[in-house]
């Protein structure tokens, strides 16, 4: 069988470069897929650790070429040509995520006439071949749409797109390589389709595949960009402006986005979901957040029709594969399974599930009657008595459920991005502490704030790391060691850079479902302090892969610990080691696969907990806005009677910022 190598030139886009490669081994035969480069064009330390941690896991059809200097999109890409010796090779950005078949398809269209020498499919982000994700639907879900649709369907390419470009060997042979004259990218794809055009080869569409790309993730969009653009926009059409203008003429009578649009029925947009999951809010600044967007991600990678249903969109800035649905769309889908999120999704994603007799499922993240200083227990509990079935995270959480209500919960433990965050570090000294502050009262600011003053009182010299998520927040003054304050929510990846930076990472949470950030920490190097919020004990040993302090609200407990780290570099050194091999066993990876097996055949629970009339009323005249507003108000009162008076602008700021961020 022939084969193929993949070029993937990779420049500050780690988060991206991991996803890349997972969907490439997730959705290429291994029979087909050759070698995989990854040509590091001289990037940064975390994308450099992030190439090598791909490297161990995927092994040898991993191939990492490191450039000397920064050669830019064409030269590393012709870097990686030159190395190849396949059949076909595949350009690939990192931010492009193929699908199911993706390469075997494309190459099954090449051999279909000889004269092909380069093919590339549909896309999300393509220039003029550019087919927006329908809605509701996720990338695979328009992957497998136009493979039932157009199966085998062909069209000449006006222009190829570079992102996803498979080229013959035979091509490569007779025209050689990209021009450099285009220097960092752009138009380079194009002048070489145009120079394989006159060696005698077509250009072609294959309209029957579809991959993800979010376009400048690695080059940008600066103004000294933009001018690299227009210069090589006028050296192409100075090279090829007649015979692209004849090309543009014959696309345009001949347009494949336009012959898809044009054959898509009503009945090929209907939404058909195996999974919805319900989040009341999709922003950033919420790690419940953040797991659930990764569990669409990855099922969508592996070709499940699995979406999002969200009430509210705030300011969310991390890869999402999919086009989400706002409720009140609800009525358009079919959906087999709907799963909510936390206890108020609870009771409208039941009326969902009724009217589409689908089975609800209920994805618990944390120990949620405690939530709103356990104001709304009575509502949490009711919650319990509703679902079909219950997924959770954590041993803890699935005791929880258990011991209160008497229900049995299927448990997937949570996980982290593995290979992007690990990081092994041999140091036995500790030099920067780093913290985050949630501003939330149940996360233990008020601890970490009095540690901060603890910690300038006893040592000299340490670096320390705060992100804090409230502009209105105030820190002490400190006198003997460096205070560094990043104001949140920041991009995961700003979280990860400060991490392996770091050597350790304290928390002082009341309570956690998990706690994802410590195992993060661990992951990245960290030695962890951390107070006992339960779901910690999942992964935590302590004296061995970090300290757990039971008495969680006594500050001097975490300045032993620190002062243990610095004094014994022995002990510092093995806690750090013993954390890195610990997080190994939660890569989100392994999670997914279990996702996938649940999400197939949900385990249904016979639920004990009987409903009471007071149940059927909150469940039939449930309105979250009427919760949500009891809750602003009752936390604008408190801020509003803690700030001395006279400061009435500052207060106006405070309830303005806490009314619109509440859900956050």
């Amino acid at each position: 069988m022939k084969k193929c190598d993949i070029i993937v030139p990779v420049y500050k886009s780690p988060e991206w470069v991991v996803l890349c490669l997972y969907a490439v081994f997730k959705n290429t035969k291994s029979e087909v897929l050759n070698k995989v480069y990854l040509i590091d064009d001289c990037d940064d330390e975390t994308t450099d650790n992030c190439l090598n941690n791909l490297k161990n896991k995927y092994g040898s059809k991993v191939e990492i070429l490191k450039n000397k200097k920064r050669l830019g999109f064409i030269g590393s890409t012709n870097r990686g040509m030159k190395e190849s010796k396949a059949d076909y090779v595949l350009l690939l950005n990192t931010d492009c995520i193929i699908t199911n078949g993706t390469i075997e398809k494309m190459i099954d269209n090449i051999e279909s006439d000889s004269k092909i020498g380069l093919i590339c499919p549909i896309s999300s982000n393509a220039a003029n071949l550019t087919l927006d994700m329908l809605p509701g639907f996720n990338f695979s879900d328009m992957n497998k749409l136009l493979e039932r649709k157009f199966k085998g369907k062909l069209f000449d390419a006006c222009t190829v797109v570079g992102n996803c470009l498979l080229i013959t060997r035979k091509c490569i042979q007779k025209v050689g390589y990209l021009d450099e004259a285009y220097g960092m990218g752009y138009g380079e794809e194009t002048d070489y389709q145009f120079k394989a055009m006159t060696a005698g080869f077509t250009a072609k569409v294959s309209i029957d595949t579809y991959v993800f790309h979010k376009s400048e993730v690695s080059f940008g969009t600066s103004n000294e960009k933009q001018e690299k653009l227009k210069k090589n926009r006028d050296l192409f059409f100075s090279r090829w402006g007649k015979e692209y203008n004849k090309a543009m003429e014959l696309y345009e009578n001949n347009d494949p986005i336009k012959y898809i649009k044009n054959n898509l029925t009503d009945e090929d947009k209907k939404i058909k979901l195996d999974i919805v999951i319900y989040l009341t809010c999709i922003v950033q600044n919420a790690g419940g957040v953040h797991v659930v967007v990764d569990m669409v991600n990855y099922l969508a990678i592996n070709g499940i029709n699995a979406n999002v249903i969200y009430d509210t969109y705030g300011d969310y800035k991390e890869i999402m594969l999919f086009n989400p649905i706002c409720s009140t769309k609800a009525d358009d889908i079919e959906i087999k399974n709907i799963v909510s999120t936390i206890w108020f999704s609870v009771f409208p994603a039941k009326k969902i599930a009724e009217k589409k007799n689908s089975k609800l499922l209920y994805f618990v993240q944390g120990y949620e009657c405690l939530f709103e200083n356990a104001s709304i227990y009575g509502m949490v509990e009711t919650s319990m008595k509703v679902p079909d079935s219950i997924l959770t995270i954590s041993k803890y959480l699935q005791n929880q459920i258990k011991e209160n209500y008497g229900l049995d919960s299927f448990l997937i433990s949570n996980g982290i991005n593995y290979d992007l965050i690990s990081k092994k570090n041999n140091s036995s000294s500790i030099r920067t502490i780093t913290m985050i502050l949630r501003n939330n009262v149940m996360k233990g600011d008020w601890i970490l704030i009095d540690l901060l003053r603890k910690i300038d009182n006893k040592f000299k010299d340490l670096n320390i790391n705060v992100v804090y998520m409230s502009e209105y927040m105030e820190f002490p003054a400190l006198k003997n060691n460096k205070l560094n304050k990043y104001l949140g929510p920041l991009k995961r990846n700003d979280v990860i850079e400060l991490l392996q930076r770091s050597d350790c990472y304290i928390d002082a949470s009341m309570n956690e479902g998990f706690g994802l950030t410590p195992l993060e920490a661990m992951a990245a190097g960290n030695a962890v302090i951390v107070s006992n919020s339960f779901g910690i004990n999942d992964y935590i040993k302590d004296g061995i892969n970090g300290y757990i302090i039971n008495e969680v609200n006594d500050s001097s407990k975490y300045i032993e610990k620190i002062e243990e780290l610095i004094s014994n570099p022995t002990v510092c050194k093995s806690m750090r080691l013993e954390a890195y091999k610990s997080a190994a066993n939660f890569d989100y990876q392994l999670s997914v696969e279990k996702y996938i097996s649940y999400f197939s055949k949900p385990t249904i629970i016979e639920s004990k907990l009987k409903l009471s009339e007071r149940d059927s009323l909150i469940i039939e005249n449930f309105s979250k806005s009427v919760v949500m507003e009891s809750a602003k108000k009752r936390k604008v009162y408190y801020i509003a009677k803690i700030i001395p008076n006279g400061l009435k602008n500052r207060i106006k700021r405070v309830i303005t910022f806490l009314y619109n961020s509440y859900e956050h």
